[in-house]
């Protein structure tokens, strides 16, 4: 459900989290989640992933007769409330509307991915937007966080050019892959779902 790691980006202590929300209401998955959050307060915090919840029924569903938070419930406002995080791209995007997750069950699109950010990264966080539905049915919401290079960085990471060639390298993904598949036999049926679980 979730993955937290606290480590130094550019010299600057923070934490990172991903994310992904109970299908229902759980509040006791919230509560001890929330506790989690809060023992690790005196960071700042970067925590993204699917809520399976809205912050604003009215802005964030297509379907403006529905006026429900979703699964999650207020799990966003919860969070936010408790720890001093805002939702990034709402604050910079107000009043917008722009969707991350497709329901073809009902043909409707609401906003259920989110990045929420301590109040004193925000002059950090640029290029925000929300992604094109690809693939999947979510779009992901993407950022950059520019913290300043630490002395003697080089730049922005690019992957090692020698690795395309490096024979050993390619045998280690192409044996990885091939152990994925080995263990979710019962995805391959399921385009969506393989891609999915293979992220």
């Amino acid at each position: 459900r979730y993955l937290l790691l606290l480590g130094q980006l550019a010299g600057k202590k923070l934490v990172l989290g991903t994310y992904y929300g109970p299908n229902v209401q759980d509040m006791r998955f919230s509560r001890q989640f929330r506790k989690l959050l809060l023992s690790l307060a005196q960071y700042p915090i970067v925590l993204g992933g699917d809520f399976n919840a809205v912050a604003d029924p009215e802005l964030d569903r297509s379907d403006k007769s529905s006026r429900r938070w979703g699964a999650g419930g207020r799990t966003i406002e919860y969070y936010a409330e408790a720890l001093g995080l805002a939702d990034l791209w709402r604050v910079l995007h107000p009043g917008e509307r722009d969707y991350t997750h497709l329901s073809r069950a009902h043909g409707t699109w609401s906003r259920l991915d989110y990045i929420l950010i301590t109040d004193s990264l925000f002059t950090s966080a640029r290029d925000v937007q929300i992604a094109p539905v690809e693939i999947s049915d979510h779009a992901w919401v993407e950022f950059r966080l520019q913290l300043g290079r630490p002395a003697g960085a080089a730049g922005l990471w690019r992957f090692p050019r020698e690795l395309y060639e490096d024979q050993a390298y390619e045998e280690y993904i192409r044996a990885q892959w091939k152990h994925y598949q080995n263990d979710n036999r019962a995805h391959q049926q399921n385009a969506v779902l393989n891609w999915e679980t293979a992220k």
